[in-house]
């Protein structure tokens, strides 16, 4: 008989999830975390919910086809259709489940339009960050007797016939059985042969995700003879701090240049559209002269990017600076001040509508103004979108289209929404999918 009847490998969005919904069903749960740092911890902790009673009760109207409509314009034909039928169809109950028998209350983001969705559809807990819907979905394992949580303890193989895997903890080997495994270990990010393999452009972005990204699961599911889907997707993450302050790398998040923020090279010039999506300027940014560029917005943006958690925590740690003269900005970051007085100027007319903008930026406020704010930012990897096949319940699929006993794959591990490459991703449906498929893993594997 065994111990457990599911084993979660990851506590990260898709694992607590899982551990939530298989415990939910009844089921006694092992869940297993490395201790290391999840993207999910990192993250802004918005996700995509198309249809929600949030949305309803704030007058939206949205549906699974309008989301599948939004993704689509995105990523062509790339992403597979199942999966993002089942990821547009299940998020609403997904939330549903989080904020009701999970307990972690949810409300929906208003304060700012993002790229790439019609509607709004971004879903959060009060704080809007990552770090902070980490902590309560962890909190709300104790609600579950049936979950045994087992922090530290880093998977290192699956045990012959998918019965279960082994695990280090306290300098100390074990193995435990279960009737199902979800695998929820993140995606490849920290792993510098899958970058240079999958995704070669990205080696050489900062890694901003979490440290437990090693690509533990991604190897696993293959070796086992998973179909492996989208490998070259990824999400970049253009509004990241190329300093640590500490052992912090501060992030912006993307919600600036729907506040009107400008970006400027070492030459004082933009250039490109702001308002593209977050994942393809990664690229461009990194093209850019050192790989750097200025962000500046203006006390507006500044008081509104503050409902982000991560844009706080970069606040917190000095991570912008204020200045009251174009002046004093461009001796700061050791810019030609007469470029960047043009260049701004020009700024501000292409959003009073007084110019056109070369780069086809669609989307401006009201021109920025004294006082200035400003940092540093760089392109930076989020995490992986690349991963195995899976079935409208989670099930890893063989190239064959059938399902791996036992075996089920969430988050980083799994193929996302994203398609292929970087242009297909937008912001909330990396968590979309953790969130969604973890659930229906565990549901399922509660019953296997």
């Amino acid at each position: 008989m065994k111990t457990h009847d599911v084993l979660v490998a990851g506590a990260g969005a898709a694992g607590l999830v899982a551990a939530l919904a298989a415990a939910e069903r009844g089921a006694r749960v092992l869940l297993l975390d490395s201790g290391q740092p999840s993207t999910f911890a990192t993250s802004g902790g918005l996700f995509s919910a198309p249809g929600t009673r949030w949305q309803r009760e704030a007058g939206i109207e949205d549906s699974a086809d309008l989301f599948i409509a939004d993704v689509r314009a995105k990523n062509g034909d790339t992403v597979p259709e199942q999966l993002l039928r089942t990821v547009a169809e299940q998020a609403a109950a997904t939330a549903e489940f989080i904020d009701g028998p999970a307990g972690v209350p949810l409300h929906l983001h208003i304060t700012t339009n993002w790229p790439g969705h019609a509607v709004k559809r971004l879903h959060a807990t009060a704080g809007e960050s990552g770090t902070e819907f980490n902590t309560l979905l962890r909190a709300a394992l104790a609600r579950f007797p049936t979950i045994t949580f087992m922090d530290g303890a880093e998977v290192t193989a699956l045990l012959p016939g998918i019965t279960g895997a082994t695990f280090t903890h306290d300098g100390t080997t074990h193995h435990a059985e279960a009737g199902a495994t979800i695998l929820a270990t993140g995606g490849y990010g920290g792993a510098p042969d899958l970058l240079a393999r999958f995704a070669p452009p990205a080696r050489h972005a900062v890694h901003a995700g979490g440290a437990g990204s090693t690509g533990f699961g991604v190897r696993a599911v293959a070796e086992l003879g998973a179909e492996m889907q989208c490998m070259d997707a990824y999400q970049g993450q253009p509004h990241v701090s190329p300093h640590l302050i500490g052992t912090v790398r501060p992030r912006y998040g993307a919600s600036l240049p729907a506040l009107g923020s400008v970006m400027v090279n070492r030459e004082a010039r933009r250039f490109c559209a702001e308002d593209m999506g977050p994942s393809e300027m990664t690229g461009v940014l990194l093209s850019q002269p050192e790989g750097r560029a200025v962000e500046i917005w203006d006390e507006h943006a500044q008081a509104a990017a503050q409902a982000g958690g991560p844009f706080r925590r970069a606040v917190e740690l000095g991570a912008m600076k204020r200045f009251e003269t174009v002046a004093a900005m461009a001796a700061h970051f050791g810019l030609p001040e007469s470029v960047l007085a043009e260049t701004l100027s020009h700024a501000a007319a292409c959003a009073a509508g007084q110019a056109t903008d070369p780069f086809g930026r669609r989307n401006w406020k009201a021109p920025i103004a004294a006082p200035f704010f400003a940092a540093e930012i760089t392109g930076a990897l989020a995490h992986t979108q690349g991963g195995a096949r899976v079935d409208q319940v989670a099930r890893v699929l063989r190239p064959d289209g059938t399902a791996i006993p036992r075996l089920f794959a969430a988050g980083g591990v799994a193929c996302g929404i994203s398609g292929t490459g970087t242009a297909g991703y937008i912001p909330g449906n990396g968590l979309a999918q953790s969130f969604v498929l973890g659930f229906l893993a565990g549901r399922t594997a509660a019953g296997a």
